[in-house]
């Protein structure tokens, strides 16, 4: 495909439809791996299309570039910085993009440009963290719904600064696999206070049922959410409440309960001070015996194990 100069400016008279089969087929060859005279003059070709008026044209083009492995600077902003149709498809799948330019986008360009950003494949943690610290809040849903994405503590906890009224965000937060667990109280916390007032106001309950009402929510989004913690973690939290007193039967009933399964267990290694393995090994049979004399060696009364136990049937035996 040799085309000197004068061709390139003839290729602004030519008809609409043309003019997008061709920015489709420069984009093909530019996606190849192989170099060569053809693809220079497509690269040429790829900078004055980009320029093009129809909307179409363009659209074309960024389509077909977004398998390129390299673009130059100068024609990958000018795809990035276009309308949303052009730029959000290019921007969700293009493999030219590295995490500088990205970052560059977010800080830099619309709402649109950040949501597409947002949905990319295996987002690191750096963009992850442009995204939480000046994004809107789609661009921010966008990435809590993203479970490949990089999203670190110092990325939660921005998030949580910033959009703290923001339920709904909230809760996808609190759903992440990667939580990390000093963002989860944060998160109960900023909920359930705006929940209580909302069940206060619709309801006309008593302040103080309603906050019951959120403590037995809040019991149950923090379960779940430690129940996929990694093991320190969840050993760390449990250490923490045995510390003062508070990992009580009432904690652990609540987890059988709540079919928390790795918490129980751990709470009860904890309560012994056994490694976690050792404790599972002995529950996961369901010997009633051997689960009554771990709870009474961890300091429960006979009344207590007893209601343990009625939980510890349903739960492992589906009684």
């Amino acid at each position: 495909m040799n085309v000197d100069v004068w061709q390139m400016q003839e290729l602004r008279s030519i008809d609409l439809d043309a003019r997008v089969e061709i920015a489709r087929k420069v984009g093909k060859i530019l996606a190849r791996e192989n170099d060569g005279d053809e693809k220079k003059d497509a690269l040429q070709l790829a900078q004055l299309l980009v320029e093009d008026v129809a909307v179409s044209v363009r659209d074309a083009l960024a389509k077909e570039l977004r398998s390129c492995s390299f673009l130059p600077s100068e024609l990958l902003s000018k795809l990035a910085q276009d309308i949303d149709q052009v730029s959000m498809p290019f921007l969700v799948a293009s493999q030219a993009t590295d995490d500088a330019f990205l970052e560059e986008i977010v800080r830099n360009c619309g709402s649109g440009q950040q949501e597409a950003i947002a949905q990319r494949s295996n987002l690191s943690e750096a963009v992850s963290f442009a995204i939480s610290d000046v994004a809107g809040l789609d661009a921010v849903s966008n990435l809590m719904n993203n479970d490949t994405a990089d999203v670190s503590p110092r990325s939660q906890n921005r998030v949580v600064d910033r959009f703290r009224e923001e339920r709904g965000l909230m809760e996808k937060l609190a759903a992440r696999a990667d939580l990390s667990s000093d963002v989860v109280e944060r998160i109960i916390f900023k909920v359930s206070k705006r929940y209580g007032e909302y069940l206060s106001e619709k309801f006309g309950l008593a302040t103080d049922y309603a906050s019951y009402l959120v403590s037995m929510a809040n019991r149950r989004v923090f379960s779940r959410t430690m129940e996929i913690a990694p093991l320190n973690e969840m050993q760390n939290y449990l250490r923490q409440l045995s510390a003062v007193g508070a990992l009580t039967s009432d904690v652990l009933l609540t987890y059988l309960q709540n079919g928390n399964v790795r918490l129980f267990t751990m709470a009860v290694a904890v309560r012994l001070g056994r490694p976690y393995a050792v404790v599972e090994a002995k529950l996961v049979p369901g010997n009633r015996n051997i689960v009554a004399r771990l709870l009474e060696t961890a300091g429960f009364s006979r009344s207590v194990i007893g209601v343990l136990l009625i939980a510890y049937d349903r739960l492992y035996r589906g009684s």
